[in-house]
């Protein structure tokens, strides 16, 4: 009868030893907290990230979901700025709420589609070939802060190869070296003196040095390349309109598949007196130089 009373006896001493001693290391090592830190560390993969171990884990995962979003966005508007058809209009939906991303494929396209120079004014050719010899250049970003517009060369990891910065004013400067508006010559103020047919001004035009013809008239491949049809030339005087003084224009008119634009370029009062005493009085003394006619470019 008393072997079971000895055995109980033993078996409760057995468990306060134990007890005390997993105190013991409890209070000296913290055994039950690393184990459960072991736990989770070894099923972390299949349990909720929280607690301030994870913490940093978390913000990394944030962080890269909204680069991801940012890079989502980024060739949203990328796809969108495929159907603009020039760099003015690129620039006219432009806003500090809305930047613009094109490729580099389409910029380029851009950069040499408009009838004029005033894109090598923007950045000169020989800057983009310096930009695009790494071949890392990927796409174009445009941002406006206020008066500032920035316009920034992308490579393949999204960080900037080039910046560039204009400020409000120079890009209207810029910008309206040259224009197209809808319509014919006489609906945009020219009179029926001073405009001439394709033939009869080109007689005239060939006469004048190289450096003249380009600075007058756009590369004719534009033309050719859209198959735009030139009918006639004109030359509108200077004006004023509202107190404001406008430059003379030289116009060419063209038809389209569907419309009938013209193609603005500001010019020299002196110069266009001089052509039209060309036509006035052909062969006069008064001829058009090159010194004379780029006076003022």
């Amino acid at each position: 009868m008393k072997n079971p009373g000895i055995r109980e006896n033993l078996n409760v001493g057995l468990f306060f030893a134990v007890l005390v001693a997993f105190f013991f290391l409890e209070v000296t090592t913290h055994l039950s907290e690393k184990a459960i830190g072991y736990y989770l560390k070894w099923e972390n993969h299949n349990r909720p990230q929280l607690g301030r171990i994870w913490e940093r884990d978390r913000e990394n995962l944030a962080a890269q979901k909204k680069v991801e979003s940012l890079l989502s966005s980024l060739n949203l508007q990328e796809q969108s700025a495929e159907s603009i058809q020039s760099l003015k209009e690129l620039f006219e939906k432009l806003s500090p709420s809305m930047p613009q991303v094109v490729s580099r494929q389409k910029f380029v396209q851009l950069y040499y589609d408009f009838p004029g120079q005033w894109a090598r004014n923007l950045i000169p050719a020989y800057d983009l070939i310096e930009i695009d010899a790494d071949k890392n250049w990927q796409r174009v970003l445009l941002t406006q802060f206020g008066p500032w517009v920035t316009v920034s060369f992308i490579n393949n990891q999204n960080f900037p190869i080039r910046e560039i910065f204009l400020s409000a004013d120079q890009l209207v400067e810029i910008q309206h070296t040259r224009t197209v508006q809808r319509g014919q010559l006489e609906d945009l103020g020219f009179r029926k003196e001073t405009i001439f047919p394709l033939g009869e001004f080109l007689k005239l035009f060939k006469t004048l040095d190289p450096v003249t013809q380009r600075a007058l008239f756009p590369d004719p491949q534009w033309f050719l390349r859209h198959n735009y049809h030139i009918t006639r030339m004109g030359l509108l005087e200077q004006s004023v309109v509202n107190g404001t003084v406008q430059p003379p224009l030289f116009g060419i008119e063209y038809e389209t598949e569907f419309f009938t634009d013209v193609l603005l370029t500001p010019i020299p009062n002196e110069v266009t007196n001089n052509l039209l005493s060309q036509f006035e009085r052909p062969g006069a003394g008064s001829a058009v130089t090159p010194e004379t006619f780029l006076q003022d470019f």
